[in-house]
């Protein structure tokens, strides 16, 4: 967060309630045009109000003047604009607290506190940043749904981030996000949050630690399964706000450790989606590429589904036409993996004609092993699909009938099964 940002009384300073709702406007409108009278006149009142109306919008907050008009905003305060909840009515929710002259007591401890933080060095460093964080969000409680609660909600965990309590910074600002999900710190939180998940994410492959064991020490990092938590944290981060600046990094990192991992399938969807979702990403090309290896590692055979290897040949089309300079670059490893999935697909039909040759249905084989022929000549099944072709020259084009007895009482003929006849016989 730059501190070179306005003061606070600048920041939070009340704006001026409109007097006049969205309707009332749309009233005047029609009042004017039917009367013409110059008290509602569209320059002096309808822009006036408008006006107005932005500003309360903008800056939705308290009004000093004597009525005390409080517009209050966040999640809470628009989930209570129906009505109270029965809970509520029945005095089992805490009701909004709002103490205003305390609350910005407690901002101006804090912002006190956080500066002598930034001046100190050592464990004092780290205690002033934990106060200052305790009297930000004292501040945050005392006026709630408000947009000093926003600011004191982000100096908080700005606090306790550069106090290096990771998990207790992670927490407030996931809690800001979650009251406030279009507060003007999105792509800053969004930072930070992917800030904290690489370091938790790293730590974990240096040191991976079972899910049952408990830090209750270290600050750093939360209670346990770090890993699982630095990838809530990035899930979070690509959900709340899909369109934000490191949005594309929190699902390129995602992907980068489902690959590492070697959770292949997963990876390969992870990259799909970045390649999908944020088409002028900077990581475009190194998605696709690393799509491309992690469709090839979840191949499972022949035995199995054929759709990774049509994707990872889609995947080699799309870059060398999209990233001609990048693909030139890897023009070694895209050969080779293109190598590979032509192998791998002229396996599959290689693999198809010897079930064919060793049931004797000699006419599915010949197709086979001719289609080999024709869509694979350069790889190495080519020679032995010729060799299989000459060798089934002559013979009979289905396997002999071993229960005609059966074919005769059970009238079974081919003629039952038209798809099982030779069109050139008629």
């Amino acid at each position: 967060m730059n501190r070179s940002s306005p003061s606070p009384s600048i920041r939070w300073r009340p704006a001026v309630q409109a007097r006049t709702a969205p309707l009332l406007i749309g009233s005047a409108l029609v009042i004017s045009a039917l009367v013409g009278c110059s008290v509602f006149s569209t320059k002096k009142t309808l822009l006036s109000d408008y006006d107005a109306t932005r500003r309360s919008i903008e800056n939705p907050t308290i009004n000093d003047s004597e009525d005390g008009i409080f517009q209050p905003e966040g999640v809470t305060a628009e989930k209570r604009k129906g009505g109270d909840s029965f809970f509520a009515r029945m005095g089992l929710t805490a009701k909004r607290r709002k103490d205003v002259t305390l609350a910005k007591a407690r901002f101006a401890e804090g912002e006190t506190l956080y500066d002598q933080a930034i001046a100190a060095e050592g464990t004092d460093r780290a205690r002033l940043f934990r106060e200052a964080s305790t009297k930000f969000q004292e501040a945050a409680k005392n006026w709630q749904s408000s947009s000093l609660e926003q600011e004191a909600l982000i100096w908080a965990a700005e606090a306790h981030f550069f106090a290096e309590d990771y998990y207790d910074a992670e927490q407030l600002y996931a809690k800001l996000n979650k009251e406030y999900p279009r507060n003007p710190y999105l792509d800053h939180v969004d930072s930070r949050r992917f800030e904290i998940a690489d370091y938790w994410l790293k730590t974990d492959s240096a040191n991976h630690k079972s899910f049952v064991v408990m830090n209750v020490s270290d600050p750093k990092f939360p209670w346990n399964d770090t890993g699982g938590h630095g990838k809530r944290v990035l899930e979070r981060v690509r959900i709340e706000n899909p369109t934000g600046k490191v949005s594309d990094d929190a699902t390129m990192r995602l992907a980068v450790e489902d690959f590492q991992k070697g959770n292949y399938e997963s990876a390969a969807d992870t990259f799909a989606d970045l390649r999908l979702t944020f088409p002028d990403s900077e990581h475009q090309f190194n998605a696709q590429f690393l799509e491309l290896q992690s469709l090839l590692a979840s191949y499972q055979g022949a035995d199995y589904s054929s759709i990774p290897l049509t994707d990872a040949q889609a995947r080699i089309k799309q870059m060398v036409r999209q990233f001609p300079q990048e693909a030139s670059q890897k023009q070694d490893e895209l050969n080779e993996a293109y190598s590979k999935i032509r192998f791998q697909m002229a396996e599959r039909v290689w693999k198809q004609a010897d079930y064919r040759y060793k049931r004797s249905e000699n006419k599915a084989a010949r197709f086979h092993y001719q289609r080999i022929l024709e869509e694979y000549e350069d790889t190495p099944f080519a020679p032995r699909a010729t060799e299989m072709l000459t060798k089934l020259e002559g013979l009979p084009d289905d396997p002999p009938q071993r229960f005609k007895p059966l074919v005769w009482m059970f009238n079974a003929g081919n003629e039952d099964r038209p798809w099982l006849k030779n069109p050139t016989a008629e």
